[in-house]
């Protein structure tokens, strides 16, 4: 069996897993469970991948580590300057909050912003999305095709956060609706731009760095953002 033959079906069927996880699952296990899950998947699927057909072949090895520092680095600071402006202007503090992220213990915060989001976010889609699934699409074919492929799963992958997202933000109907549309076509064009920086670099590690980065620094700010709102509203 090709890697291409094993591994194209499979993304299809993680895809359609994640979405109905996120549907399905009352709203108190969503944030937490779904993540979980579809992450332990999601390694189980990319380390089969790298014993039977190479490490190196899906990203594992290869590139250089003070490339991958040099983009997370880099992105963390561009991200952190946006938050800061955001967190200063009302409007835009009020579209950076998460009330799911304040609502939770410090304890619970470090481990959702600086293990879960790492490691069973970032890590995880990385090495499946730039790894496994595009080593398969390249095989098969040519990179502009492949490249977008490849990014238009990884938006599709995002239709249950964007789902849970407009939930938290209690949109409904149209503007939840358009809120998951926003939410899968942003993260298609970020999956296009990681699986170039993946070629660029010639692993998934750069990948790794921003998306962790992305992320991570996003979510503290929200945080951020949604207690300092809180707070106003009591002041």
């Amino acid at each position: 069996m090709t890697l291409a033959a094993a591994v194209v079906p499979l993304a299809a069927y993680a895809v359609v897993f994640q979405t109905l996880l996120y549907v399905s699952l009352p709203v108190r296990l969503r944030t937490r469970l779904a993540p979980v899950v579809t992450g332990v998947v999601g390694a189980a699927l990319s380390i089969g991948a790298g014993i039977v057909f190479g490490f190196d072949r899906i990203g594992f090895t290869g590139g250089e580590p003070w490339s991958a520092v040099a983009w997370g680095l880099a992105t963390v600071l561009a991200l952190s300057i946006a938050g800061i402006v955001m967190l200063a202007k009302d409007d835009l503090r009020a579209q950076l909050a998460d009330p799911r992220l304040a609502a939770l213990t410090t304890g619970e915060a470090f481990a959702q912003i600086f293990v879960r989001i790492p490691v069973f976010t970032a890590l995880i889609e990385e090495a499946f999305f730039r790894g496994v699934l595009h080593a398969a699409l390249i095989a098969l074919y040519p990179t502009e095709v492949a490249i977008w492929l490849g990014a238009g799963l990884f938006g599709i992958w995002h239709i249950g956060p964007g789902f849970d997202q407009a939930r938290a933000g209690e949109k409904s109907g149209r503007a939840g609706a358009f809120h998951t549309a926003v939410t899968v076509v942003a993260t298609s064009v970020a999956g296009a731009f990681l699986v170039w920086l993946r070629i660029e670099t010639g692993s998934i590690w750069a990948p790794v760095a921003v998306h962790a980065a992305v992320n991570m620094t996003l979510a503290l700010f929200a945080r951020f953002a949604a207690r300092q709102g809180a707070t106003a509203q009591v002041g």
